[in-house]
C-alpha cells in the first residue's frame, strides 16, 4: 500500500515538475552507461546487461532526472522478468522523428515477452502482469505509465514490441524509447 501511495503521488507531480524545470543538453549515453556498470555490479541474480553505444554524441535535451528514472524503471522491469543466466540489451543509435536529429534507445529483454493485445496498455495506470511467483504488491502498476508521460513531456516516444525469432518464436520484450538529440555545438 505504501509503495503505491508513494507511486500514485510521484505520478501526479510529474507534470508539475517537468513543466517548471529547463531543459538542458546532457549525456545520456554516459548515464546508460553508468546505469549498466552500476547495475552489472549490484545485481544478485545472473543476468548481465550490456550497453552498445552506437553514437560519438549522446547529448539529448532534456532533464537527466526524470529520464533517469525511465531508463531505470524499464530495465528493472526487464531484470525482474528476465530468467537466470539471461541477458538484457541496450542499444543506443541515432535516429530522425520530424525532421531532426534523435536519439533512440532500446531495451531488449528474454523474459516471456507482452501479451500482443497489452503492448499499448502497459502504458496505462495500474495496469501490472507479472509472472507467477513475483511477490504480490510490489509492482504498482504505474511505472510505464510515468515513463511514458516523462519521455512525452520531452517530446519523445515510448512503445513496445515483443522479440522474434526467424520461425516466429517469442524471445521476449524490446521498449524503444525516441528522445530529441541535442543541437550539434
Amino acid at each position: 500500500l505504501d509503495r503505491l501511495i508513494t507511486d500514485i503521488s510521484r505520478a501526479s507531480r510529474v507534470d508539475a515538475e517537468l513543466a517548471r524545470e529547463d531543459v538542458e543538453p546532457f549525456d545520456l549515453c554516459g548515464l546508460l552507461g553508468e546505469l549498466a556498470e552500476t547495475y552489472n555490479e549490484a545485481e544478485e541474480r545472473d543476468v548481465q546487461l550490456h550497453f552498445v553505444n552506437e553514437v560519438r554524441n549522446g547529448l539529448v535535451m532534456g532533464r537527466e532526472v526524470p529520464l533517469g528514472q525511465v531508463f531505470r524503471n524499464l530495465i528493472d522491469n526487464a531484470l525482474t522478468l528476465s530468467p537466470e543466466g539471461g541477458k538484457i540489451s541496450v542499444f543506443a543509435r541515432r535516429g530522425h522523428r520530424h525532421g531532426k536529429t534523435s536519439l533512440v534507445v532500446t531495451i531488449e529483454d528474454e523474459g516471456p515477452g507482452i501479451p500482443e493485445e497489452n503492448l499499448e496498455t502497459i502504458f496505462d495506470r495500474f495496469y501490472t502482469e507479472r509472472p507467477k511467483g513475483a511477490a504480490f504488491g510490489s509492482h504498482s502498476g504505474l511505472g510505464l505509465a510515468i515513463s511514458r508521460q516523462i519521455v512525452k513531456a520531452h517530446g519523445g516516444q515510448i512503445y513496445a514490441v515483443n522479440r522474434t525469432g526467424s520461425e516466429g518464436q517469442l524471445l521476449g520484450a524490446r521498449f524503444t524509447v525516441d528522445l530529441p538529440a541535442a543541437p550539434a555545438a
